[in-house]
């Protein structure tokens, strides 16, 4: 009996979380196994990025390796960050998924249902700005949404397809 896949996600924090559950539940084809996300409790550069890093992949006890081999590690976080795509470099480099919310959890939900348009990126202010137009928006922040919303948010497929391939990739249907 071949053993199914199973993925361990990572996420920048509990926005990501929250989308990463509704997303599972919504779309998963039940063809792996996904443990539950892991949150990085967020990361400034790949410095931080990488010692937390190192301290969640040593938390997980994979070894002996060749009992693990089915074992794949997933990270979402924001495209937000002036290590982005270092960190996705980094991560790539190492064999594991990548998916980056683009700019980040909140600009990419709001640019969705076309309320926000990012303007600039790697600025502190931007995330601010993000997650205060988010509030405005929904009227509470992004790890607070709930699956109704979030059902509007990606009423169709494509919508999921087009802006978080990776994880449509993972989880689609078809």
């Amino acid at each position: 009996m071949q053993q199914r896949e199973i993925i361990i996600p990572f996420c920048e924090g509990e926005a990501e979380i929250n989308l990463f559950a509704f997303l599972k539940l919504e779309y998963s084809n039940g063809k792996m196994t996904f443990k539950n996300p892991i949150d990085l409790g967020g990361f400034s550069d790949l410095k931080v990025f990488k010692r937390k890093y190192k301290k969640r992949i040593r938390e997980q006890e994979l070894k002996p390796a060749r009992a693990f081999k089915s074992v794949k590690f997933l990270f979402i976080f924001g495209n937000d960050l002036v290590d982005s795509i270092m960190i996705k470099n980094f991560l790539e480099k190492e064999k594991h998924f990548v998916q980056l919310c683009n700019p980040n959890t909140e600009g990419l939900l709001l640019s969705i249902v076309g309320k926000f348009k990012p303007r600039t990126v790697n600025n502190k202010d931007y995330r601010n700005k993000c997650k205060t137009a988010f509030k405005d928006n929904f009227g509470c922040e992004a790890h607070k949404l709930k699956r109704e919303m979030l059902k509007k948010i990606f009423a169709s497929e494509d919508v999921f397809k087009k802006n978080l391939p990776v994880l449509h990739g993972l989880f689609s249907k078809k």
